[in-house]
C-alpha cells in the first residue's frame, strides 16, 4: 500500500530586501536660498565666504548645489533670519523662500529600478507642485516642492508606488531648528 503523494512547496524565503520603492519621507518647513555670484576670478573665494559665514552662524544646510553663477541650498525654515543676516555680511545678492517641503522617495537599490523618475515627475505634476531642487543617492530621490502641494503629491506617489500609510514618514524642521 502506498501513501498518496503530497506536494510540498519550499517556503518563499528571500535573503535580499525586495526591490522597489518602500517609503516616502516628508520634511516640512524647509527654506531654500539662491545666492547669485559673479562669474569672475573671485567666484571660488565668494563661495567659500558664503559657506564660512553660514557655518559661523551655525546654520545647517543641505541640498547644496554649485551652479555657474549661483549657489543654492536648503535649510530649516526658522533659520531664515539668521541666513539672511549672515549673507548680508558677505555682500552677495540672495533670494530665499520658505514654506517648502522635501519629499524623499526611498528604494533599496534606486539605480537598478526603471521608471521611478517618471513616476515621481508624473506624481508631482498631477499635484501641481513646482519643483525647486532635486537630489539623489543610491537609495533615494529627493524633491524640494511647495509645502502646500506636499500632501497631494504624497497621495499621488503612494498610488504610483502602491504604498500604504505605514510607508509614509514625516518630520518638521521648525521643531528641530535652533532659533
Amino acid at each position: 500500500m502506498s501513501l498518496p503523494a503530497t506536494e510540498t512547496k519550499a517556503p518563499n524565503v528571500s535573503f535580499e530586501r525586495e526591490r522597489g520603492v518602500y517609503a516616502i519621507h516628508i520634511t516640512r518647513d524647509v527654506a531654500h536660498a539662491v545666492v547669485t555670484l559673479e562669474d569672475d576670478s573671485l567666484r571660488s573665494a565668494r563661495i567659500l565666504q558664503v559657506f564660512r559665514v553660514l557655518a559661523s552662524a551655525e546654520v545647517p544646510i543641505f541640498l547644496t548645489k554649485l551652479h555657474r553663477s549661483a549657489v543654492t541650498f536648503a535649510f530649516a525654515g526658522p533659520d531664515l533670519p539668521r541666513v539672511e543676516a549672515a549673507l548680508k555680511t558677505v555682500g552677495v545678492k540672495s533670494t530665499a523662500r520658505r514654506d517648502l517641503a522635501v519629499i524623499a522617495v526611498r528604494a533599496a537599490s534606486m539605480r537598478d529600478l526603471t521608471g521611478v523618475m517618471v513616476a515621481i515627475a508624473d506624481g508631482l505634476y498631477a499635484a501641481g507642485a513646482r519643483l525647486f531642487e532635486t537630489g539623489d543617492s543610491h537609495n533615494s530621490v529627493v524633491c524640494l516642492i511647495e509645502n502646500e502641494r506636499a500632501d497631494e503629491a504624497v497621495q499621488h506617489l503612494k498610488s504610483a508606488f502602491r504604498l500604504d500609510a505605514t510607508a509614509i514618514r514625516e518630520q518638521n524642521l521648525s521643531s528641530e531648528a535652533a532659533v
